[in-house]
């Protein structure tokens, strides 16, 4: 399905969830995610963001294919998308894309650009410090997946540790993106671009090798914990909270 496919179904389905629900129910109705976006998203999901009144309004959230498209419907009512919009927390990175760029299919009263402002106002008066504990929060996890992926490894069993490989991976351009405020449309260009950062040094050729799909399961998960050694070092330069000494630091 080409973009303007997508976008031509994106406004049937908003058009019929107007008809079925009323515009005093649906303040506003968008598109999201690589359709709105001027590269390719072929075999990318459509993501569809029902923004309604208020919380009462009961519009069900729908993932379902149609006509080999997965379509991904997503209801809130519009002073929670406010709020969440603003709240910086370990996926902020990737789910930041939606408030900042959308494609407005219904939206008379200008509620998409009220989501951006809202967005961009948090991560401005956004401490560091949030920053940084979500970092923590993304570089513990990833380490973990790291232990897994060395786990399986020792087992012999390739899937499951190319597939920690691969959830360790995110994890670790997640917290770059946060420590940097960097944001990304999709994993997949979370990836990329954390494969050719500079900082910190020694990071960037081992993640490439971590990734690349033609690295074997060995060199993916040696790779993986020599570019997440150059990440800890940092996170303990910068003070970063991804690990505990005593557990007073629990309370």
């Amino acid at each position: 399905m080409t973009r303007d496919e997508k976008v031509a179904l994106g406004r049937e389905l908003a058009a019929r969830l107007l008809e079925r629900h009323g515009e005093d129910a649906i303040v506003a109705v968008g598109l999201h995610g690589p359709v709105v976006g001027a590269g390719e998203d072929d075999g990318a999901e459509l993501g569809v963001a029902v923004v309604t009144a208020d919380a009462k309004i009961q519009v069900p959230d729908r993932v379902l294919r149609h006509r080999g498209l997965v379509v991904d419907l997503a209801a809130i009512d519009q002073q929670a998308y406010l709020d969440e919009a603003a709240h910086v927390g370990p996926a902020w990175p990737l789910t930041a894309d939606q408030y900042v760029r959308t494609l407005p299919l219904h939206d008379p009263g200008g509620f998409f650009e009220r989501l951006r402002e809202a967005h961009e106002r948090g991560a401005r008066e956004t401490g560091d410090e949030v920053f940084r504990g979500a970092a923590g929060c993304d570089l513990a996890q990833a380490l973990d997946q790291e232990a897994a992926a060395r786990r399986a490894e020792r087992a012999g069993d390739a899937v499951a540790a190319l597939f920690a490989v691969r959830e360790a991976a995110v994890l670790a351009a997640l917290t770059l993106g946060l420590l940097y405020r960097m944001t990304w449309p999709d994993a997949a260009a979370a990836l990329r671009a954390a494969s050719t950062v500079t900082i910190p040094p020694g990071f960037a050729d081992t993640f490439r090798l971590a990734i690349a799909p033609d690295s074997d399961v060995a060199l993916a998960v040696a790779a993986l914990g020599e570019s997440l050694d150059a990440l800890t070092e940092l996170a303990r330069r910068d003070a970063v909270p991804f690990e505990a000494d005593d557990l007073d630091a629990f309370l």
